[in-house]
C-alpha cells in the first residue's frame, strides 16, 4: 500500500525531472514507477549492488538511491540517467520519500496487521500483544463493515473510504472487489447509528466515484481479538442477505431472520420441502401479478381491505385472485399456518435459484 503513497510523488516528479524513474524493493519488484518500469533484471542486480547508506549508484544506465531506515535497505529509488543531475535529483528523491516512509510506514503497518487479524493469520495470544506495540487500542469496541464492489477495485475507492473514516477507523483493501472498514465505537452502535454508517458509505460512493456498493455489517465486538467473528458475520450478512433481499444494498447479521436458518439446511432437503408443499403445481407457475399480489398481502400483515386499497383493485378482485392462489398451490393465504408456509417456501425457492449447484 506504500507504493500507492511513492507513486502519487514521482507522478508530481515526472512533471519536474521529464525522466522515467521508479521505486523498487529489496526483493526487485517494482511498486511505483513513471513511463514503463525498469526490467527486473536491472532493479534485482542494482538492488544487490546498491549502498544503503543512501549514496548514489550508477549501473545501466540508471542512477539508484537505497533508502530505509538505520541503514538497512528497504526500497531503491533510480532515475534514468547517470550524470552528477541524475545522482542529485535521484538523492532528492530519495529523500522525499524516505520521509513519506517515515510518516505513513506505521500507518500502513496497521493495515497489513489489521488485515491478518481479520484473515486469521495472527494467533490469539499475539493479537493483544502487537496492537499494544502499534498503539491500536485492543479493548475499543468495534464494528465491521464489509464494502462489496459490483467493479473491480481501485486506488480511490480505498482514499475516499480513508477520508471519510480517519483514524482510530481501519479501511482495508481485501481484494479486487470487497474493501473493510473497522468502525471504532465512537458514539454507541445503535441500529439507527449503523444504518447511518452504511448509508454514509454507500451515498459518498455512488455520489462521489459514481460507483453503487454492497454493505455488509456484523455485530459489534469488545475486544480486537474478536474482530475476526464481527468480519465473519458481515460476510454472512453479504451472502445471505443479497440471496434473500437482492434489491437491498444495506445488509446486516442482526436482520438476516429466516434466511438465516434456510441457508444453512442442505439443498436437497430444501427440494423434498418444495415438492411436498406445492403438490399440485409448482410455485413457478405463478405469474408476475398473482406473486406481486402475495407480496403485498404479506406486507399488509394478511388484510384483504388494505391490499386491495393499495394493489387499486376491488375488494372481491383481491379475494378471487387468492381463491385462485388456492386452487394452484392447495394453500389459503389468508390462513395464518398457509401463510408462513407459503411465505418459507418463497424463500426457499429464492435460495435455490441463487444457489443452483450449492451441496
Amino acid at each position: 500500500m506504500l507504493g500507492q503513497v511513492f507513486q502519487t510523488v514521482l507522478d508530481q516528479m515526472k512533471g519536474l525531472t521529464h525522466k522515467p524513474l521508479g521505486v523498487f524493493n529489496n526483493l526487485g519488484n517494482v511498486i511505483a514507477y513513471t513511463d514503463d518500469p525498469i526490467s527486473e533484471d536491472i532493479s534485482y542486480d542494482a538492488m544487490t549492488q546498491c549502498p544503503s547508506n543512501n549514496k548514489p549508484y550508477s549501473y545501466k544506465g540508471y542512477s539508484f538511491v537505497g533508502i530505509g531506515p538505520r541503514n538497512t535497505l528497504e526500497y531503491v529509488v533510480y532515475i534514468h540517467g547517470e550524470e552528477p543531475s541524475d545522482h542529485k535529483l535521484c538523492a532528492l528523491i530519495a529523500i522525499a520519500l524516505s520521509n513519506l516512509q517515515l510518516h505513513c510506514g506505521d500507518k500502513y503497518d496497521k493495515a497489513s496487521y489489521i488485515k491478518n487479524v481479520l484473515l486469521g493469520n495472527v494467533l490469539p495470544g499475539d493479537v493483544y500483544l502487537k496492537s499494544t506495540e502499534l498503539r491500536i487500542d485492543p479493548d475499543c469496541p468495534r464494528m465491521v463493515f464489509i464494502v462489496e464492489l459490483e467493479e473491480e477495485n481501485d486506488t480511490p475507492v480505498v482514499q475516499v473510504l480513508q477520508n471519510l473514516f480517519p483514524e482510530p477507523d481501519f479501511v482495508i483493501n481485501i481484494d479486487n472487489a470487497k474493501i473493510v472498514l473497522i468502525k471504532s465505537a465512537t458514539v454507541p452502535f445503535t441500529r439507527e447509528a449503523t444504518l447511518k454508517i452504511a448509508k454514509s458509505v454507500v451515498e459518498t460512493l455512488s455520489s462521489e466515484l459514481m460507483m453503487q456498493v454492497y454493505v455488509g455489517i456484523g455485530t459489534q465486538v469488545e475486544s480486537i481479538t474478536d474482530i475476526a467473528r464481527s468480519y465473519s458475520e458481515a460476510q454472512i450478512a453479504l451472502e445471505i442477505g443479497r440471496a434473500f433481499d437482492g434489491d437491498k444494498y444495506i445488509l446486516s447479521y442482526d436482520n438476516l431472520g429466516i434466511g438465516r436458518l434456510i441457508y444453512q439446511l442442505p439443498r436437497k432437503l430444501c427440494e423434498l420441502f418444495m415438492d411436498e408443499i406445492f403438490k399440485k403445481e409448482s410455485i413457478d407457475s405463478l405469474d408476475h401479478e398473482t406473486l406481486q399480489t402475495i407480496n403485498k398481502f404479506f406486507e399488509n400483515n394478511l388484510n384483504v381491505s388494505e391490499t386491495s386499497r393499495q394493489l387499486f383493485v376491488h375488494r372481491n378482485t383481491l379475494v378471487y385472485r387468492l381463491d385462485k392462489i388456492e386452487r394452484l398451490t392447495g394453500l389459503d393465504l389468508r390462513k395464518f399456518d398457509d401463510a408462513v408456509t407459503f411465505k418459507v417456501a418463497m424463500l426457499v425457492d429464492k435460495y435455490l435459484q441463487t444457489n443452483p449447484t450449492n451441496f
